[in-house]
């Protein structure tokens, strides 16, 4: 095959978006899920264009305060008009962000290589390698294939347009799509320090010898360029003024076990956690454990003591802490070397800045919230093969083989999870079997088999339920109820 031709952006960017549309290919025949019943099902204000007002104001669903996220609500109101309440419609939208997201991934990484020259193999480059894995990566799995996760997901396009554009200096370009980014998406909020990461470590300034030493190189860098980021950090401001004068706040629900230092140190160990996934794909869920007793979603029947008891001094904890230390100095280490892994970290990082319960947001921990920060685990990927593929340690048929079984797994893995979310009784029978511990688990699919009529699950479900929690008010009523109805029957 001609190396030229399979070299060109085009045909990679249809390789690829051909094999991210065949990987969430079956998410078609998925319904709607926990969310998706709120805002697509029960939503009246979507139902009449009148209502558009209401929505750029900061109307919600009722179980949905303490957001604002007009752009978000606009859509569901186009999309009930053009799909009304049938999924297909919606998952359109999904596979159309990730491809889109897809896309921008592509050509942001193939800006930043234009310093480091990346050559896998006779015809598979960096970008190719970035774009391919994020397409297909299995942690996306929740923010595409679940339709609420999804729409969230349009600020992340905006996001990556912004910053391709900004990598282009077309500002103005830029600056549009960071405003519709925000008014989608709070997590997109932390553009401007994505755009002060990259002045310092891969922007013109950051690459000229400064005599006034690590320090000084970051003040001569942040002088000559923050002209060009203050506007972002100007506009991300006029967002969180007008969401303030809505009366919408910050925080979406309390600290873990009402203690922001107890929830400060339980954050340092989900860092990790994240980190992990990026890295190694394997147990997915869509309600973690944060740690035993205590899963992602904090119910009165969480056991706070658990979250209580936890030391600054606890194994687990000083071994995040040091990782989390020890990651970041590796970051700054090699910061002139290899600004590239240096960028890559602190991406991860700073896009991980909005979720670590700074302010409470409701959810401990969310895959979904590692949609953006995987791009910078995509870059370090790539960079990493390209080094290895560089100094001679794997030969070309060697390096298309390693990054054809990394793709095929991550293909697999995510065809295979996207069935986990075909209906609300496979996602919870999925949670009972890998946390067989859980509580909330159990009493949910109890009743979604109650709403089916499948009342002898149901009761098998809620007395588990109550098993693991004998407090657990809701499933021991819900269960006393189906054992009256059953009899009277």
């Amino acid at each position: 095959m001609n190396r030229s031709f399979v070299q060109k952006p085009w045909v990679q960017i249809l390789f690829i978006m051909l094999v991210a549309v065949l990987a969430y290919a079956n998410i078609f025949g998925n319904g709607f899920v926990i969310d998706d019943q709120y805002f697509i099902k029960e939503w009246s204000l979507t139902r009449n264009w009148s209502n558009a007002g209401q929505m750029i104001l900061g109307a919600n669903p009722p179980s949905q305060p303490g957001v604002y996220r007009p752009v978000r609500s606009l859509l569901y109101l186009l999309y009930f008009q053009l799909f009304g309440t049938h999924p297909i419609g919606y998952h359109l939208h999904s596979l159309a962000v990730h491809l889109l997201s897809t896309f921008f991934v592509y050509f942001i990484i193939k800006k930043l290589i234009g310093y480091w020259s990346l050559d896998i193999g006779n015809f598979i480059n960096a970008p190719f390698v970035g774009a391919l894995m994020f397409g297909l990566h299995p942690i996306h799995t929740e923010s595409i294939t679940y339709i609420a996760a999804s729409m969230e997901m349009t600020g992340a396009v905006f996001f990556f347009a912004s910053f391709y554009t900004y990598l282009h200096n077309k500002k103005w370009v830029a600056l549009i799509s960071a405003l519709l980014a925000f008014f989608t998406y709070e997590m997109t909020l932390t553009l401007p320090l994505f755009l002060v990461l990259y002045e310092l470590t891969l922007g013109e300034s950051a690459t000229k010898p400064c005599p006034r030493g690590p320090l000084g190189q970051v003040v001569y860098t942040l002088q000559n360029n923050m002209k060009n980021v203050v506007p972002f950090f100007v506009i991300a401001g006029g967002y969180l003024a007008v969401r303030f004068s809505l009366g919408v706040g910050l925080s979406r629900g309390d600290y873990l076990a009402f203690s922001p230092y107890h929830t400060w140190l339980t954050m340092t160990k989900m860092v990790v956690k994240y980190i992990s996934l990026l890295v190694f794909p394997m147990t997915l869920s869509h309600n973690h454990t944060v740690i035993p007793g205590f899963e992602a979603f904090m119910t009165p029947y969480s056991d706070q003591a658990a979250i209580l008891r936890q030391s600054i001094l606890d194994p687990e904890i000083l071994g995040a802490i040091g990782a989390i230390g020890g990651i970041g100095m590796i970051g700054w280490k090699i910061r002139k070397k290899y600004p590239l892994i240096s960028f890559g970290i602190g991406w991860v990082f700073i896009s991980l800045l909005p979720v670590l319960y700074i302010f409470p947001q409701g959810t401990a921990f969310a895959e979904k919230y590692l949609y953006i920060a995987s791009v910078g685990w995509m870059i370090i990927l790539a960079y990493g093969l390209g080094r290895i593929r560089e100094i001679g340690k794997i030969g070309a048929i060697g390096m298309i083989g390693a990054i054809g079984v990394i793709g095929a797994f991550y293909g697999i893995r995510t065809y295979m999870r996207n069935a986990d979310w075909r209906s609300p009784i496979a996602l919870w029978e999925h949670e009972t079997l890998i946390h067989p511990d859980s509580e909330l688990a159990f009493y949910s699919l109890g009743v979604y088999y109650a709403k089916i009529g499948q009342t002898d699950k149901a009761i098998t479900s809620y007395q588990k339920a109550v098993s693991l929690k004998p407090k657990f008010t809701e499933a021991s009523h819900n269960l006393n109820l189906l054992k009256n109805t059953t009899k009277q029957e």
